[in-house]
């Protein structure tokens, strides 16, 4: 397949464009293309853990850029950590830092796009992604916007939390948990803290 020019400089120029102001690397997250270029440029890394999947060494499994390794024996484990390393030498990638890996064993948990993972419990709501929630909370409360969709989006980010999993993510919070949570997190005037019905 022939790429044309336009569609070349249109990739070159969006890859210009850093993540981290001045830094030189990264993309905007969040950016239209992330998807398609992850999926593209990173097929060279599931077909390599596909091999070793059907050798019964690892399970692997790869959202986007996210991706998940586990392993039952630390050198499977290791094994699986440097064929990715060497995965993304020869695609000239890097991995995140250690802020956003986690390396180690599954009883403790770890996060998974936005979940807290843990094998013995249903999935909630990771640390990171309520401290999310909390921000554009407090971001639209100071924008001054109606009580009614500040609700909204609370409701809709529960959607988001609970859809799609087949009954996976605990409910025992329910959207009444997180509106007063929010509630509490801004200090919202006590007149106009609600309970949803």
């Amino acid at each position: 397949m022939q790429v044309s020019q336009h569609s070349h400089d249109i990739v070159q120029q969006y890859l210009a464009l850093p993540d981290r102001r001045n830094s030189g690397k990264g993309m905007i997250a969040g950016g239209s293309l992330s998807p398609l270029l992850g999926a593209v440029l990173l097929t060279p890394l599931d077909k390599t853990m596909e091999a070793e999947i059907r050798k019964g060494h690892v399970w692997y499994i790869r959202y986007m850029d996210d991706f998940v390794v586990l392993a039952k024996t630390r050198h499977q484990f290791r094994k699986a950590i440097k064929q990715i390393h060497a995965v993304m030498r020869q695609l000239k990638l890097t991995l995140h830092k250690e802020q956003k890996c986690f390396i180690g064993k599954t009883e403790t948990g770890f996060d998974f796009l936005g979940y807290q993972v843990n094998p013995r419990k249903q999935l909630h709501p990771s640390v990171k992604s309520i401290k999310r929630l909390t921000h554009r909370y407090r971001r639209l409360y100071e924008q001054g916007v109606s009580l009614q969709r500040l609700c909204q989006y609370v409701v809709r980010w529960c959607c988001w939390l609970w859809g799609g999993l087949q009954g996976r993510v605990s409910r025992e919070r329910g959207v009444n948990h997180y509106w007063m949570l929010m509630q509490t997190k801004t200090t919202l005037d006590s007149g106009k803290n609600q309970v949803l019905s």
